[in-house]
């Protein structure tokens, strides 16, 4: 085995137990916040006390923006962006950035309402599209509605090739050189940078919305609102600098819940096995072991 063959293998093999590792103590973050839900009682928005609270309300806006890919009026929107990395196999998406953004909007119920400044959390949203957009040998990459990983809703019109390829491209840009480990093993930039064969300017973007009309669970801190229109528009939910739990969900209760504890359950246990495998064929591989 040649010397840049062994060392693209040790690299590959730290990044790997650096990502067990991660995922490993990202577990436990996953398993607090499941406690902080189950130990945080809903309450009417009208009883909503300083503190961490969790409520249930409709989102009214008051200003809609489009969002980026579907040009829906939302009241806060969140792109998954994935770009096409080529590799031995033909290619993977790799994650490239996470675009989130949108004006304060209301909560809501029969009992008042508060508002929420969306950002910094952590966002389980109602998927409005998933789009390909991009250059492939010169051509324009087919556009891709899908599904997955969540209902769909009615949108409005869908943004033109060259606008989404824009937008995903300067996304990424802001993102800077933050590295995911891309499918297949193979650590790649946010910059477009990776240590296999080479990336392509093809994006894959999927967009989830905060809609005005729709139900939503919120957990996160409430705090003074700064700019009030009365007296009863005194309170903000914003993320806590003490308690950092902030998740805006279109799930129920008992939904959010279950996925939180499969999600912690999966990221210890398989960030462990990948920690110790990684680890251990890197030892194997150098003779520590005896």
């Amino acid at each position: 085995m040649s010397s840049n063959a062994s060392l693209k293998i040790d690299v590959l093999l730290m990044v790997g137990f650096g990502a067990g590792l991660h995922y490993f103590y990202k577990g436990f973050r996953t398993f607090r916040e499941y406690r902080v839900l189950m130990d945080t009682p809903e309450v009417p928005i009208r009883s909503v006390a300083m503190g961490l609270v969790e409520i249930h309300g409709k989102a009214r806006a008051v200003e809609t923006i489009p969002s980026p890919v579907t040009r829906t009026p939302c009241c806060f929107y969140q792109v998954e962006i994935e770009r096409w990395i080529r590799d031995k196999n033909g290619g993977h998406w790799s994650h490239a950035a996470t675009d989130a953004d949108g004006p304060k909007f209301y909560l809501e119920d029969a009992s008042g309402k508060v508002l929420v400044d969306a950002h910094s959390a952590e966002y389980d949203l109602i998927q409005t599209a998933k789009v390909q957009t991009g250059r492939s040998s010169g051509g324009s990459i087919g556009r891709l509605f899908s599904g997955m990983g969540g209902p769909t809703v009615a949108t409005g019109t869908l943004a033109s090739d060259a606008d989404l390829f824009s937008y995903a491209h300067s996304a990424v840009g802001r993102a800077g050189h933050s590295f995911s480990l891309g499918g297949g093993g193979i650590l790649s930039l946010g910059s477009g940078v990776n240590l296999n064969l080479g990336t392509s300017d093809r994006y894959r973007l999927t967009e989830y919305l905060v809609l005005p009309g729709h139900w939503y669970d919120l957990t996160g801190t409430c705090v003074e609102n700064p700019t009030p229109e009365d007296e009863h528009d005194r309170n903000m939910i914003v993320k806590g600098t003490n308690e950092p739990t902030f998740l805006i969900t279109w799930r129920s209760e008992k939904e959010i819940r279950r996925t939180l504890c499969d999600r912690a359950i999966r990221y210890i246990f398989g960030g462990a096995l990948l920690a110790v495998v990684c680890l251990g064929i890197f030892m194997a591989k150098h003779g520590w072991l005896l």
